[in-house]
């Protein structure tokens, strides 16, 4: 999907979502900069906007306290990285100050504006941010060329819950059919304890890599995996 056809879809999604009321028209017209990234970027890009029920993440490069004087309404509660949850319609929002996401805190990522968001993501697929303070959809060449090609591949490695990411690698897989690459199985076959289930996933990633260096793995119809 080119970057027109997601804006395209992200602004329906918003449309449909958003009115005068709407937290995010109030962020939009306050902070200096508002992004969206994150799971909903990834599965309005990859899949149908129909089908996005999870939360929203958001980014600005506006401080905490900024933030925090803006949404304080919705009642948000402060999680243990720093940012905001709050609620609204039902929805969970999380946002944070570009300062004090994981990456940019940790001093893995320097983040000079907004769009060095998409240096921070763990997956290539999730590097890409919609503006919507100017309403601009941006996503790197890196993270476009692994959407075409249906590829999950690493961006940051460091990240503060290696199995989780590990076990999302899975998921993403199996439910986006998407192909893993060479890195990315040896990243889930080293935080991947939770794979010693039976499922024969294990197995099949230890082989594929001892038999296909540098080919991304692909799961067959058979295998299956329940990570709850």
């Amino acid at each position: 999907m080119n970057s027109k056809s997601a804006k395209n879809r992200i602004q329906g999604f918003l449309g449909e979502e958003m009115g005068e009321a709407h937290p995010i028209q109030h962020l939009k017209n306050s902070l200096a900069d508002l992004a969206i990234f994150g799971g909903m970027i990834r599965d309005l890009t990859l899949g149908r906007p129909e089908f996005f029920h999870s939360d929203i993440d958001l980014v600005s490069s506006s401080s905490a306290e900024e933030i925090y004087s803006l949404i304080q309404n919705y009642s948000p509660i402060r999680n243990r990285f720093g940012g905001f949850r709050f609620f609204f319609l039902g929805r969970p929002y999380d946002i944070w100050s570009l300062e004090d996401t994981w990456a940019v805190r940790q001093g893995y990522v320097e983040a000079l504006e907004i769009e060095d968001l998409c240096k921070t993501t763990f997956f290539t697929v999730d590097a890409a941010i919609y503006n919507v303070k100017n309403e601009q959809f941006y996503v790197p060449q890196f993270c476009r060329t692994s959407i075409e090609r249906r590829v999950l591949e690493i961006n940051l490695i460091h990240n503060p819950f290696p199995k989780k990411m590990a076990m999302k690698a899975i998921d993403l897989s199996m439910r986006k059919g998407l192909k893993i690459s060479h890195d990315l199985c040896e990243f889930v076959l080293l935080n991947g304890d939770f794979l010693d289930r039976g499922t024969g996933i294990k197995e099949c990633l230890t082989e594929h890599l001892r038999k296909h260096q540098g080919r991304p793995f692909e799961f067959t119809r058979q295998l299956s995996l329940d990570l709850k």
